[in-house]
């Protein structure tokens, strides 16, 4: 009796062992895949995508990074500003406050459409003080831009282009390039210095 009962409990504790070993194995292989999965999702940081508001204006496209869009709005009508730069065509009241309203081709030096019309749209900047809008021609959507690198992102014609990237999904299939902005650069000029962040 004694050593039957020594037999099972033998036999239990192997089958215990085994489970437990099997267990183990069981959650390093779900751990590996895991990983793996992980892996190939995951786009080296040369290929990382950017989120940007791309528009088109003076001809060409440009990317916003999304985090300095605050709302992308219809045209309003300004109120023009006397003696100020070119590209400043006007402010117009927004929830109490002023907004400049700076014209990204000018700002760029690029040359704007001869004419507005309906299509035109003012993106707000996600900023305090003081607010702006950058008027394009066009404000088409929210992308996924792949950064250029090497000889293909060099030779920026202006301070306000970081970089250049490629837009997947341009007209017939074929890929895009735009310029990428960097905002605060773009708008150091209209500023008074004691507001340009690092000045």
């Amino acid at each position: 009796m004694a050593r039957s009962a020594r037999r099972k409990l033998k036999l239990m504790e192997r089958v215990r062992v085994r489970s437990a070993e099997e267990r183990m194995q069981h959650i390093l292989d779900e751990r590996t895949e895991r990983l793996a999965a992980r892996r190939d999702t995951t786009t080296s940081p040369a290929e990382a995508l950017l989120r940007a508001l791309v528009c088109g204006t003076g001809g060409e496209r440009f990317g916003l990074p999304v985090e300095t869009v605050a709302e992308v709005l219809p045209p309003q009508k300004c109120m023009p500003v006397p003696d100020g730069p070119p590209a400043l065509i006007g402010l117009f009241g927004r929830g109490g406050r002023l907004v400049s309203v700076i014209d990204l081709a000018l700002a760029l030096g690029l040359e704007p459409s001869s004419a507005e019309n309906e299509n035109q749209h003012f993106v707000l900047l996600r900023r305090e003080q003081p607010q702006v809008a950058l008027r394009v021609e066009r404000a088409y959507a929210v992308e996924d831009i792949l950064p250029l690198t090497g000889d293909d992102a060099t030779g920026f014609r202006n301070d306000a282009v970081t970089g250049y990237g490629k837009l997947p999904s341009g007209p017939d299939g074929q890929d895009e390039t735009l310029s990428l902005l960097d905002t605060e650069r773009l708008l150091r000029p209209f500023l008074p210095t004691s507001l340009v962040p690092g000045v």
